[in-house]
């Protein structure tokens, strides 16, 4: 027994020696490309040209950094806050459109509601590009909305509520009905029992959609290249911005790509906050 005991002992170390080195290189890997961006943030277009992406910094690097950042800045100030506004109001839209759609279909009743949410969520099953032919010529030419706001944010808001009722409904239909039983017998009405009962709840899961709508959003790149043109008064993304930059400014736009992750790096950290303190474990019981 002691042999078979020190056998499976020695097995289970290599293993987890091999676990811990596979974890490493994969985060390594996944590191290369926010070293390689930072690496040459620091660096000018003709250093870039003459020693690659993985030269080493030449010159005042201090005043190369202050230099491209000045660069990028000014091309990307006015896409970065636009970026940042568009994304906070169609997450919270997503979510608040997504969470009253939801309270529907799980405290009410109404004819053919379980057909109506099937085909509802069967939209989840046909990828969104399927749909861009279509979309791009009526939002340009049947609403004339191509280079404005209400076009750019409403197929976003409109596509986002698929996922937001899905999600939103799997976890208010495990909230106990006694709750609102109760709130009824008390004269609550709807919208007093989904402000004061549901919104509370479901905070936590509503928090954690929030943050990965706003990245979506954030992120987005096709549908603003389709609907917005290059050089238009409202240009929303900091990926077209990046459109700007020519051959002769690689260092800004690395500097650019520095510069337009820092939004993300507060949603992330601020994510991982509620994860390790448990707030989003009371919301995912799915």
């Amino acid at each position: 027994m002691a042999k078979k005991y020190i056998r499976y002992s020695h097995n289970h170390r290599g293993f987890q020696i091999f676990i811990i080195i596979y974890l490493i290189l994969c985060t390594l890997f996944c590191l290369l490309s926010l070293f390689i961006t930072l690496l040459n943030a620091c660096k000018t277009n003709a250093n870039i040209v003459s020693n690659g992406i993985f030269g080493l910094l030449e010159g005042n690097v201090f005043q190369i950094i202050g230099e491209n950042f000045k660069m990028a800045w000014s091309t990307l100030r006015k896409s970065f806050w636009n970026s940042i506004l568009f994304s906070l109001v169609g997450s919270f839209l997503n979510c608040l459109i997504g969470a009253i759609l939801a309270y529907v279909f799980t405290y009410k009743e109404f004819p053919f509601k379980n057909f109506i949410f099937t085909v509802y969520i069967s939209v989840m099953l046909l990828p969104s590009i399927m749909g861009m032919p279509i979309l791009v010529p009526f939002m340009q030419q049947k609403l004339q909305w191509a280079n404005t706001i209400y076009g750019y944010l409403s197929p976003m808001i409109a596509g986002g509520q698929v996922a937001s009722l899905f999600l939103f409904k799997t976890f208010f239909a495990q909230q106990p009905l006694s709750i609102y039983e109760s709130a009824k017998v008390e004269g609550g009405n709807d919208f007093m029992m989904f402000i004061r009962i549901t919104i509370p709840l479901a905070l936590p899961i509503m928090l954690y959609h929030f943050i990965g709508s706003f990245s979506s959003i954030y992120n987005d790149y096709l549908w603003a290249s389709l609907i917005m043109e290059p050089g238009t008064l409202m240009m929303p993304t900091l990926q077209s911005a990046s459109q700007n930059f020519q051959d002769a400014q690689r260092g800004a736009m690395y500097m650019l790509y520095v510069i337009s992750s820092f939004p993300l790096i507060i949603t992330t950290a601020v994510s991982m906050k509620f994860f390790a303190s448990g707030e989003f474990a009371s919301g995912l019981k799915l």
